[in-house]
């Protein structure tokens, strides 16, 4: 099993196949206080090679802080098992498309930070992001109006 794609994403869902991602591809946030609500999700598309479909694997989502240590408790999901589809083509990886929900996380403060995916065990990637203190949710403080004084 490996991950063809991972993304932070204001919110996503899962239907059909298909991922259903809005505000994607984000890695900083503003809050104005702190601890803050993370919202937003985690969604990941997995490949598995058709010799490892019918048994389970583990997908864990650790989260760090900027010293790699956790801030918050580990998330852990079982995948498969599953079957190879009758008329599947031979040598494909069957993909695997989850939509994560982050919204019960809580970033501690203002600072750099990281999802951490292991998949068997193994890590496999880093997403990284950062929350700032201040600004407008979405966007850089270089982007907004100048304020009069």
């Amino acid at each position: 099993m490996k991950i063809d794609w991972a993304i932070l994403s204001n919110s996503a869902e899962v239907q059909n196949n298909l991922s259903y991602v809005l505000g994607g591809g984000w890695d900083t946030a503003w809050r104005p206080s702190y601890p803050a609500p993370f919202v937003g999700a985690l969604t990941l598309r997995l490949l598995v090679h058709p010799a490892e479909v019918t048994r389970q694997h583990s997908l864990q989502l650790q989260f760090w802080n900027e010293d790699g240590k956790a801030f918050a408790p580990s998330l852990e999901l079982a995948v498969g098992p599953g079957v190879v589809p009758e008329g599947h083509p031979t040598g494909w990886d069957l993909p695997a498309l989850l939509a994560i929900g982050l919204q019960g996380l809580l970033v501690p403060d203002a600072g750099r930070y990281s999802v951490e995916i292991l998949l068997d065990g193994q890590h496999a990637k880093s997403l990284p992001f950062r929350f700032i203190k201040g600004g407008a949710p979405g966007l850089p403080p270089s982007a907004l109006p100048p304020q009069p004084r």
